[in-house]
């Protein structure tokens, strides 16, 4: 009876199936109703859906654009004084110093960077405890602040602004020093000033006081810090002008650090910035809070530190760009040269003496050009364009040659290169070997085709070029300079919109420029200059960032100008 039932099922089901269409599908969806009736919907409005496929495309585009065009918000971070001072530890104090919560002398330790106190090994957690650090921000209905003044540890022949008799001559923890105005007055004198309101000293016009500057707490629960969200003009009227220090705590031989710590004892903490941790367009967000309002930058650096901030500058298009001074701490520092800022930093001079320098500076303009660097094909492929601006000189040649060495050879044995006088020395070693061994640039005459304005120049046989848009190159060596065939030469400026374009013969060349004993091989001046490279790869730099080039062809136009200080004579000036 079973099996019979089984029989009948199956023979059903092979009916049915049977009586299904021999080409209908398997999927519902592909049904041919479903075909029937979504075809004749869609074929009737292939024009209008195709209009909206392409309209909703140039929406998508225009709010990239938008999207692009936005400027974007830079976080500023600052330290929070709530956790303590920002303690320098020091195997040994290099003068006479007093604990400031035991009171006894003590010969190694910690001292707060921002506001000079001292403390014992065993006192640091007390001394946070204790006393107040330099506060970077007040309540927003403030329009003042009182002095802040710190006991003891006075600096070298310190007057009292009271009665004018030296201060912290007793050899324990005597009289006071105001961290904001560097005032110094003996302990009997302190009743007169006392509550009285500080005026920001002789450097007013260059500090943000805390009453102006507006922080918030950003990022998430764990990662919470405080940021700069504002700055207001101070309420007294005055010519203000608020400096930022920008400098890389690695710079120079330890040099970098120290020169951190001395600006944030003598400004608002919040004005000195750390490259090496905060970039240069977030410190410029500074500059963003104030766009009426021309700001100062002392950048402490070489050439490259000096390219990055203007760079950033560009990037911002601040409203009211920055006027940007010069404290040296790289090798050839060949702008700071330019601009009279000296040929390198040597830690004699302090900090108080290049804010006095800052204030006396005249503002001058700088060109500032475009480089763009067009691949040849390769295989039928070519690679993207490189666009590059350059503040001091383009080369290629032997004199990059010897750049690229020292940049890998510093890549790779970092401690190596210490100072100054080691780095020239690597410089003297590179370019010896090339000289005796290598020659790899060789023949660039035959390599390379030079227009300047559109003009095609014949080259002499040489190994090296040379676009100079300053008077300064390799360390100081100034290249267009004296006379050419009993004429003279014209004259060159950083500010005239015109390339010098000089050739170098040999690295021996090289080198005999360096003591006066040859002359460079000048051929010519332009407003725009092309060079294209043939054959083999090159080495090339811009402002002593060297790579190795592909065969390409290189134009050089005016960017921009930025606003540059230089330094004053300060016999031909007075007081800040």
């Amino acid at each position: 009876m079973a099996e019979a039932d089984d029989t009948t099922d199956t023979d059903v089901d092979k009916t049915k199936r049977d009586q299904l269409p021999a080409e209908s599908p398997t999927f519902p969806w592909q049904s041919s109703e479903s075909v029937k009736m979504v075809d004749p919907v869609w074929a009737g409005h292939v024009y209008y859906v195709t209009l909206l496929v392409i309209i909703l495309l140039f929406l998508v585009w225009t709010l990239i654009r938008l999207c692009r065009r936005r400027r974007r918000h830079y976080d500023l971070p600052v330290r929070d004084i709530t956790k303590g001072h920002r303690w320098v530890f020091m195997d040994e104090f290099p003068e006479p110093t007093y604990c400031s919560v035991c009171e006894s002398s003590i010969i190694h330790g910690g001292v707060c960077d921002s506001c000079h106190v001292c403390a014992d090994d065993v006192c640091i957690r007390t001394a946070d405890r204790l006393f107040a650090c330099k506060v970077l921000t007040l309540s927003n209905s403030a329009n003042s602040m009182k002095h802040h003044w710190v006991r003891g540890n006075l600096p070298i022949h310190s007057i009292c602004d009271i009665c004018g008799n030296e201060c912290g001559l007793q050899p324990r923890l005597c009289d006071r020093i105001c961290v904001w105005c560097q005032r110094t007055v003996h302990d009997n004198c302190l009743h007169v000033i006392k509550s009285a309101d500080c005026d920001f000293g002789r450097y007013s016009n260059l500090i943000i006081p805390p009453y102006s500057l507006t922080l918030k707490l950003v990022g998430w629960k764990g990662r919470r810090h405080w940021s700069v969200s504002g700055v207001s003009q101070p309420p007294d009227d005055r010519n203000w002008k608020p400096l930022l220090v920008f400098c890389n705590r690695k710079s120079g031989n330890g040099e970098g650090e120290q020169i951190l710590n001395a600006f944030r004892s003598l400004l608002n903490p919040a004005q000195v910035i750390d490259l090496y941790e905060v970039p240069p367009e977030s410190a410029l967000e500074l500059c963003n809070f104030l766009p009426h309002r021309t700001c100062t930058i002392l950048v402490c650096g070489g050439d490259g530190s000096i390219g990055w901030v203007l760079s950033a500058i560009d990037k911002m298009q601040l409203e009211t760009p920055p006027n940007i001074g010069i404290l040296p701490l790289g090798t050839g520092n060949d702008l700071a040269r330019v601009m009279g800022w000296g040929e390198g930093y040597a830690g004699e001079e302090e900090m108080e003496e290049w804010l006095d320098f800052v204030c006396r500076a005249k503002v001058t303009t700088l060109d500032r050009w475009t480089i763009n660097i067009v691949n040849n094909r390769k295989f039928g492929f070519r690679k993207p364009t490189k666009a590059l601006t350059m503040s001091n000189y383009f080369s290629l040649g032997c004199d990059a040659s010897i750049a690229l060495k020292f940049h890998r050879q510093r890549e790779s044995r970092p401690s190596w290169f210490k100072n100054r006088l080691t780095n020239k020395i690597w410089y003297f070693f590179f370019g010896a070997r090339d000289l005796i061994l290598e020659q790899e640039c060789k023949y660039l005459h035959r390599k390379v085709t030079v227009e300047l304005d559109g003009k095609v120049i014949s080259l002499p046989e040489l190994e090296g070029i040379v676009v100079l848009n300053i008077n300064s190159w390799g360390a100081g060596c100034p290249l267009w300079t004296g006379s050419s065939n009993g004429n003279n030469v014209p004259k060159a400026a950083y500010n005239d919109g015109i390339l010098e374009v000089v050739g170098l013969s040999s690295s021996f060349h090289m080198a005999q420029l360096h003591v006066g004993l040859a002359a460079p091989l000048r051929l010519g001046q332009a407003r725009q200059v092309k060079i294209t490279l043939r054959g083999s790869k090159m080495p090339m730099q811009v402002d002593g960032e060297p790579w190795e080039q592909v065969p390409c062809a290189i134009n050089i136009k005016q960017r921009n100008q930025a606003l540059m200080l230089v330094k004053a004579d300060p016999e031909k000036q007075g007081p800040p």
